[in-house]
């Protein structure tokens, strides 16, 4: 599989569910090994909880990260730390006093047969999870694959304290990561990144040169990310339990659902589609307009009828007039819901059919009826 971030993916979001299948049926994995260039709380904030459920369960952890261009951060590091109360959890923090940057981004499940490598661009910060333009590749393969060799090998030499590039991380070496300057605070982070963001560049003409495009990470206030908390070590199920039907709950902000949308049967109107009753309550729930990334036009989202009750909800969308399969990616904001249409056959448009064809194999892409062709698909991402 191949991740496009923010397009079709959110590896965060993948991550997650990745990270959750420690209590389901298929697979089972039992061993993650992380390697990254940088953690950040904001990283962490969306991760902990899962990650001390999956530790919890009896897995077993392992993080390598870099702490180069102070990007990773003493509440990231602590984060890590933290988890080491809830069973098998070891960090090592990697760094050369000559120069070379750790830039490595690498997540490794494994069990007794199976193992799933992604290797990309995505560091366990907020941004690099579900908001920067990222790119990964996924591979399942058997557990004593050549390539599994290889990524262990290299996971171990990044480990290896005798080299002295790698030390194993407890609370003495953060104070003193701290007091040596090699990781700031969180707050000093984030001020040096607004900073970065705000100035302007040296010779830049007034005019922008490019298009800007708000991309929006999920609201941890408003639930994203999180689940209840889990159970006491040893009392959730484990090897044959059922897989838990995808929720339909309030959607918080910054979350992202992916359409195959289906057109109006009226001949004249060929940019209205209409989104069932099921995601208008739940993705769509208390927004009566939608805005076009494309024009910056706003549609309104109109209630239809059937027989006295709710059918459908329609809303046009002029850029699909002349498409033959549209597809839609929709993102809650603050200001909004911001949607963009492509046509399957374009590169972005297969890029989204894609993720939703994938999802129709794992349950994650919900369908109108029960005719595939004639449905509208739905999925969160």
């Amino acid at each position: 599989m191949f991740y496009n971030q923010p397009l079709a993916v959110r590896f965060g979001t993948e991550l997650l569910r990745h990270v959750d299948q420690v209590a389901q049926v298929d697979p089972f994995w039992d061993t993650l090994d992380i390697a990254v260039a940088w953690v950040r709380a904001s990283g962490m904030a969306y991760l902990s909880e899962r990650l001390a459920n999956f530790l919890r369960h009896g897995g077993q952890l392992s993080v390598v990260v870099g702490i180069d261009i102070q990007n990773t951060t003493r509440e990231g590091l602590q984060a890590l730390l933290d988890l080491e109360q809830y069973g098998r959890c070891e960090t090592f923090v990697y760094h050369n006093e000559a120069g070379s940057v750790f830039h490595p981004k690498l997540y490794l499940f494994r069990n007794e047969e199976e193992a799933r490598l992604i290797v990309g661009s995505n560091n366990i910060t907020e941004s690099g999870l579900y908001v920067n333009v990222e790119a990964g590749l996924q591979v399942d393969t058997d557990v004593n694959a050549a390539v599994i060799a290889q990524t262990l090998d290299a996971l171990s030499s990044w480990k290896d304290t005798t080299s002295r590039l790698a030390v194993r991380l407890d609370r003495d070496f953060l104070e003193r990561l701290v007091r040596g300057g090699y990781v700031p605070d969180e707050a000093a982070a984030r001020e040096q990144m607004r900073r970065e963001r705000t100035r302007p560049a040296r010779g830049r003409e007034n005019a922008p040169l490019f298009a800007g495009r708000r991309f929006v990470a999920p609201d941890l206030a408003a639930g994203g990310g999180r689940r209840a908390a889990p159970a006491a070590r040893g009392q959730a199920p484990r090897r044959g339990a059922a897989a838990r039907p995808a929720a339909e709950a309030r959607v918080p902000a910054g979350t992202v659902l992916l359409m195959r949308l289906r057109k109006a049967h009226v001949r004249d109107r060929p940019t209205q589609t209409q989104i069932p009753i099921r995601v208008a309550d739940t993705f769509f729930g208390g927004v009566t307009e939608v805005q076009s990334s494309h024009s910056g036009q706003r549609h309104g989202i109109i209630e239809a009828t059937a027989r006295g009750g709710r059918n459908t909800m329609k809303l046009e969308i002029p850029e699909m007039r002349d498409f033959v399969q549209p597809v839609a990616r929709f993102e809650r904001t603050p200001e909004g819901i911001v949607y963009e249409a492509y046509d399957v056959g374009s590169p972005q448009g297969n890029q989204i059919i894609a993720t939703l064809e994938g999802g129709r194999r794992d349950n994650t892409t919900q369908l109108s009826i029960s005719d595939a062709e004639r449905a509208t698909w739905w999925r969160p991402i």
